[in-house]
């Protein structure tokens, strides 16, 4: 794909080294917007205290700034609104929400700054319909589209022996662990019946108080999808909140490119994306135990699941489809007035 004209983009984002998210929805596509005819340079977003003056020179010389998902103060929007062409924000998060201690929480603060941010902005690149749902609500005349977070094109899985322990996988950070925590109950019910082994791939290894049928493997980017597709089931739990209902899947999503189906918790886009791919059980608080149980004892319909999530994300999920998606949207937002 090449537009006929070529652009300029500073991209503003997240230190990757504690953003997943600019590694992940910036860096990861970088090759594609530059084989499009957008020329990128990429900065990190100034610290509290830092000069703004760098960023705001850079910002004048080309056709579009995207700022990555941060909230800023609102002589902060107004000075990169005066610097920039156009003015782009991505997110893949529900950033208008407060957090402490890595917990969510309702922000008067934050909901503030979102909605005057979202005033200045041209256009938005938003991971999941829920996002993309907010910022049509606070600013109807801002141009969104909609672009996933990405996985990669991986091999299909092949099947394991039927006589191993099967691996149930869940990857994420650290602060995340809770979320597996919290379902300690559900699993010991359904290992009673069905034993198997609980993979955590994290910073940090799960407190259980009883549930002891786990192992832990420190998460680093090599070796995240070896966990993975050695596994037989992948599982997203999540607390239903404002929070993380703006999540978009990801983890689902990675899942889902090693071939293994999923079990998931009903918030956000969860439900679009896994049920109607029929690539996995959504499950609502208090159906977890049944829902395991369905998959670790049915290998015809858990391979068959692990096959139709492996094809939707070959479809419409990886690394080129969306890489192609990304830098379509941008184009499109750039060469906009």
């Amino acid at each position: 794909m090449n537009h006929s004209k070529s652009y300029s983009l500073l991209c503003v984002v997240e230190d990757p080294v504690i953003s997943p998210s600019s590694r992940l929805r910036i860096f990861q596509h970088l090759d594609a917007l530059n084989a499009s005819g957008i020329s990128v340079e990429v900065i990190l977003q100034p610290k509290r205290g830092e000069s703004w003056s760098p960023l705001l020179k850079k910002a004048r010389t080309v056709d579009a700034v995207l700022w990555q998902k941060v909230l800023i103060s609102q002589w902060d929007v107004l000075r990169l609104r005066m610097a920039s062409k156009r003015l782009i924000f991505d997110l893949d998060d529900a950033v208008w929400m407060g957090k402490r201690n890595h917990v969510p929480y309702v922000s008067g603060k934050q909901a503030r700054r979102f909605g005057f941010f979202m005033r200045f902005i041209d256009g938005a690149i938003c991971g999941s319909p829920v996002l993309e749902a907010k910022i049509n609500q606070v600013a109807p005349n801002v141009s969104t589209s909609l672009i996933p977070t990405s996985v990669p094109k991986l091999p299909m899985k092949e099947v394991r022996g039927a006589h191993e322990l099967p691996i149930i996988v869940w990857v994420g950070m650290g602060p995340n662990v809770a979320q597996v925590e919290a379902i300690e109950e559900e699993l010991s019910a359904v290992h009673s019946s069905h034993p198997f082994l609980l993979r955590i791939v994290s910073n940090r290894p799960p407190n259980f108080s009883r549930f002891s049928s786990w192992e832990f493997i420190e998460w680093n980017e090599g070796a995240e999808y070896d966990a993975i597709v050695s596994a037989d089931l992948g599982i997203m739990p999540l607390v239903d909140n404002g929070f993380t209902r703006g999540k978009c899947a990801y983890k689902a999503l990675q899942y889902m490119s090693g071939g293994l189906p999923v079990v998931a918790s009903d918030v956000g886009v969860n439900r679009e994306w896994i049920e109607q791919s029929r690539s996995g059980i959504v499950a609502k608080s208090g159906e977890w135990v049944s829902a395991l149980t369905r998959l670790l004892s049915d290998p015809t319909l858990s391979s068959s699941m692990g096959k139709r999530g492996w094809e939707t994300v070959q479809e419409r999920f990886t690394h080129e489809k969306v890489g192609y998606q990304f830098a379509l949207a941008l184009g499109k937002l750039i060469s906009t007035r």
